[in-house]
């Protein structure tokens, strides 16, 4: 469950309508800051330690998948106030018949969410909360998002569980994807794309928790895949990483029903180091890669029609 803070780092009351995603594998991590006291004294005893700011992490990943139906201001990815969260910005179009939605990077107004994670009656809930996210694709499975969040620490709690309306479509898999990577059609099995947020809580002597939310302070959009080798006329790996040549990366439509459908790209794709390796006896440019930005705020785009 999340909910997007109408005063920053205030806690939101979580409902029904808050939920809807399927989220694989979640976990909290709390941090609270224990400070030893260690004055002296005639006994090789301690005291008690005190307990001082505190913080939570949140990691889970979910379906990259659309809603089913046309999209408009109620009407989005359920994962959507996830992506706004790490610093994307959503834009609409709402034109009837081809209705579609855009994340693209944002360097401002991302939103911070109160998020809370049940377990059989026990509630443990982030606020102020903003993250990081890495997708992540193998051949013919669906294709995910892998969230991290990092937050005040909200407490935990007893509570009734939610009875939230998740989304009900099914996810397409990474199958029939029209990858190419500067015109070229590599051979891949699979493509990870992170992008590598940097998250700082702000400190405030003013709240219980002694932090206020956490923002976002950089980041470094990169990924890796690994295509098969290929004839230096065809893709020069190696010296393309050498020249710091630049390519455009297309991926997708994955998945063929409207609305169900989205496709990643990226303008400026940079290689930052190409290796050697193998995929069951089959030689791969194991390749790691920086998403530059074009104009800015546009390292990579996922639109959803």
């Amino acid at each position: 469950m999340a909910k997007i803070e109408s005063v920053e780092g205030t806690a939101e009351t979580l409902a029904n309508a808050d939920g809807g995603i399927l989220a694989i594998d979640p976990k909290v991590d709390v941090d609270i800051k224990m400070h030893a006291r260690n004055p002296v004294m005639a006994t090789l005893s301690r005291l008690a330690d005190v307990a001082g700011a505190q913080l939570a992490r949140l990691t889970f990943k979910v379906e990259i998948k659309g809603p089913g139906a046309a999209y408009s201001a109620s009407v989005v990815p359920a994962l959507a106030k996830y992506l706004r969260a790490c610093g994307f910005a959503e834009t609409l179009d709402v034109t009837p018949g081809s209705e579609k939605a855009t994340y693209k990077p944002a360097s401002t107004g991302a939103p911070c969410l109160t998020i809370g994670c049940y377990e059989d009656g026990v509630i443990k809930q982030l606020v102020g909360a903003r993250g990081n996210v890495k997708f992540t694709g193998k051949a013919g499975e669906p294709v995910f998002a892998e969230f991290d969040f990092l937050g005040v620490w909200g407490g935990l709690t007893d509570g009734a569980m939610l009875t939230p309306t998740y989304e009900s479509t099914i996810p397409p898999v990474f199958l029939s994807a029209s990858f190419t990577i500067a015109a070229y059609s590599a051979i891949l099995a699979g493509i990870d794309i992170d992008m590598a947020n940097t998250l700082h809580l702000r400190n405030d002597v003013n709240k219980p928790a002694g932090y206020l939310s956490t923002v976002i302070t950089n980041r470094d959009p990169n990924g890796k895949f690994d295509p098969e080798m290929a004839l230096v006329a065809t893709h020069d790996w190696y010296g393309r990483w050498k020249g710091g040549t630049t390519g455009a990366l297309s991926l997708g439509n994955i998945g063929s029903t409207q609305y169900n459908r989205y496709k990643i790209t990226a303008p400026k794709v940079v290689y930052r180091k190409v290796s050697d390796a193998e995929r069951e006896g089959v030689v791969v440019a194991d390749t790691a890669f920086q998403l530059a930005m074009n104009t800015g705020d546009d390292e990579v785009v996922l639109e959803f029609s």
